[in-house]
């Protein structure tokens, strides 16, 4: 029987992180645990639960294929360290699977010259997957892993390679995914996260330009049966962790997915989420379902208070006072608004820079924390193609969210560019720095808090 062994590479060290990034992250960690104790940041090895291996793990299993898992997240990023272990637990002819990040794609792809040399078929997925050159590993996937994917699979065990490309169906897909994520393989990361990550949805309705998910140009749904069994499995396999990031992009985009969640979660005590969503989505009955839920903490794009440069990108809005709104809402309701700042954007200028840093001062008392990001052009954002020529750097070891871009924007150099992101750093510690705003102690109520005497 074919086998094939799934591979979390590790990362090479972040040399020389910037300063002021690693000041504000401090007073972050501390505001953060200040409310959910129950956080911490891992000493080593990945933040997350690498999910799409629990993914990979149920698909490869439906495709009649047995699956092993090799972690290497702590193993040194060398491509020698990493091929003694895969090359022990694979035969020539198995397939081996890599889902690489910008910072290790070069590993990747050194990895899988040493293991096709050796008889093994690799198979590159993720956002960075087209950027491989033609012939350097066995198969390229660029996709959603569903269920589409186990013909593939089935193809690739019996020796076919190539590109694969799963195609777009825009909108709605009308069948939701019926099985649930296999977290066997997972097992060795219980008490060495501090939370989970669920969806009940996958893809997104919006085309933000700058987006890396919204080539997806659709919304699947998890059917409530399969969002159950991966709750039941997350309950047996991590009891001591109960808090939830929820990883629709797009909270409250499908009501249904908000229902399912609502359901399964109904009589689990003490379960805590945090979620994100698209400004457009702020609605009253969105704010109530998070309520109910036991939601703490709301993540919201803020990529410019510049409306008119957002809508050169693609990202909807009703202007920058509805914006303002929304957020007050959030807040008002007495949960946690985290803004996911971007800096380093193609159509950004002095003028709007300007005008987002008033309006983070002029809304602090609204504002908790601030995921604060600096644009990469990866291949699977929409402005990709646009943007490709302007790229003066393609060392993807410096394409990083923490450093300054690796693209020549439209109206900025990028050394002025990184020095507008570095000011956004400074607001956003100003603002965390300070006391939090006066409903700091309030604590959404959870379903299970509303049933339980």
């Amino acid at each position: 029987m074919t086998r094939c062994c799934i591979v979390q590479l590790p990362f090479p060290s972040t040399h020389a992180p910037d300063s002021r990034l690693s000041a504000y992250y401090r007073d972050y960690d501390r505001r953060f645990r200040a409310f959910l104790p129950e956080y911490f940041i891992p000493s080593d090895g990945l933040w997350e639960i690498p999910l799409w291996v629990a993914h990979l793990t149920a698909l490869l299993e439906q495709a009649g294929l047995e699956s092993g898992f090799q972690d290497l997240s702590r193993t040194p990023a060398e491509s020698g360290a990493c091929a003694a272990p895969i090359l022990a637990a694979t035969a020539p002819g198995d397939l081996v699977l890599f889902s690489p990040l910008a910072q290790n794609l070069r590993l990747a792809l050194d990895l899988a010259h040493e293991l096709e040399a050796a008889g093994r078929r690799v198979v590159l997925g993720g956002n960075m997957a087209p950027l491989a050159p033609e012939g350097a590993v066995h198969a390229v996937h660029r996709g959603q892993l569903d269920a589409g994917f186990v013909a593939v699979l089935a193809g690739l065990a019996a020796g076919r390679g190539g590109r694969t490309e799963k195609p777009a169906v825009l909108g709605l897909v009308p069948r939701p995914i019926t099985w649930a994520p296999d977290y066997r393989h997972l097992e060795g990361y219980r008490g060495r996260v501090p939370m989970l990550r669920l969806n009940a949805s996958h893809g997104c309705l919006y085309r933000c330009a700058f987006c890396g998910d919204a080539w997806s140009k659709q919304l699947t749904l998890v059917g409530a049966d399969a969002l159950r069994a991966e709750v039941d499995q997350l309950a047996e396999r991590f009891p001591d962790t109960r808090l939830i990031y929820v990883g629709d992009k797009t909270f409250g985009q499908s009501r249904e997915a908000v229902a399912h969640l609502l359901e399964v979660f109904r009589g689990r005590p003490g379960y805590r989420f945090i979620v994100q969503t698209h400004v457009l989505q702020v609605k009253e009955w969105v704010i109530e379902a998070m309520l109910e839920l036991g939601v703490v903490a709301v993540e919201l794009g803020f990529e410019s208070a510049d409306s008119q440069m957002l809508k050169r990108l693609g990202k909807l809005s009703r202007g920058l006072d509805d914006y303002t709104a929304r957020i007050h809402a959030l807040s008002g309701a007495g949960l946690k608004v985290v803004l996911n700042m971007m800096g380093g954007l193609d159509e950004e200028t002095e003028e709007s820079h300007a005008q987002t840093v008033r309006w983070l001062e002029d809304n602090r008392r609204a504002l908790w924390l601030f995921n604060l990001y600096n644009f990469v052009p990866y291949p699977l954002i929409p402005d990709f193609e646009r943007l490709r020529e302007r790229i003066f750097d393609w060392d993807f070891a410096h394409w990083r969210e923490d450093a300054p871009v690796v693209y020549r924007p439209s109206h900025l150099t990028p050394e002025r560019s990184w020095e507008l992101f570095q000011e956004k750093i400074a607001t956003a510690h100003r603002i965390v720095r300070a006391p939090g705003p006066a409903h700091a102690a309030c604590v959404a109520p959870t379903l299970a808090s509303k049933e339980t005497p």
